[in-house]
């Protein structure tokens, strides 16, 4: 598992063009600027718009929090920087992406993402950098018998 980095500012009246932010017609979407509709999503588009790639979370927070003070100077009153990277640090090491935005004027609108790759849920898709999937490995037999047989004799619960 590794993480990519993306970013996006602009007029955030451009957020409402959706079409371009659905990966439906794929040579639009490829080719669009602004992000996609889902996070996972980012890594349907081309290796172009990826800003870092990272193999901890820990490197990833850092280029996360300093590109997220570069637009946010003044900081965020409803949540402090550190509960952010904790939040963020503990998100991502259960392979959840992560996204900080914020509108920082009536229109301007700025967000920055850390994707994991591969997605936990689509391991299908391919890294956009052309990074190898890892190996998989076979699933080990639980500890424990999922259902146990009833005792003989019993036929029902009590």
């Amino acid at each position: 598992m590794h993480f990519h980095g993306y970013e996006w500012a602009g007029d955030g009246r451009l957020l409402t063009r959706e079409a371009e932010r659905r990966p439906v017609d794929i040579i639009r979407f490829g080719a669009s600027d602004l992000p996609p509709m889902m996070t996972g999503w980012w890594l349907r588009r081309p290796a172009s718009q990826v800003r870092g790639t990272w193999d901890t979370p820990e490197a990833a927070v850092h280029w996360l929090t300093a590109r997220y003070t570069e637009h946010t100077p003044g900081g965020d009153p409803w949540l402090p920087l550190d509960a952010r990277r904790r939040y963020a640090l503990t998100q991502l090491a259960g392979a959840c992406d992560v996204l900080w935005s914020r509108w920082i004027s009536d229109t301007r609108w700025s967000g920055h993402y850390v994707i994991v790759c591969p997605p936990r849920l689509r391991p299908d898709l391919p890294c956009p950098t052309g990074r190898p999937a890892p190996a998989t490995k076979p699933a080990s037999a639980p500890a424990v018998p999922l259902s146990r047989p009833a005792p003989s004799g019993r036929t029902g619960p009590g």
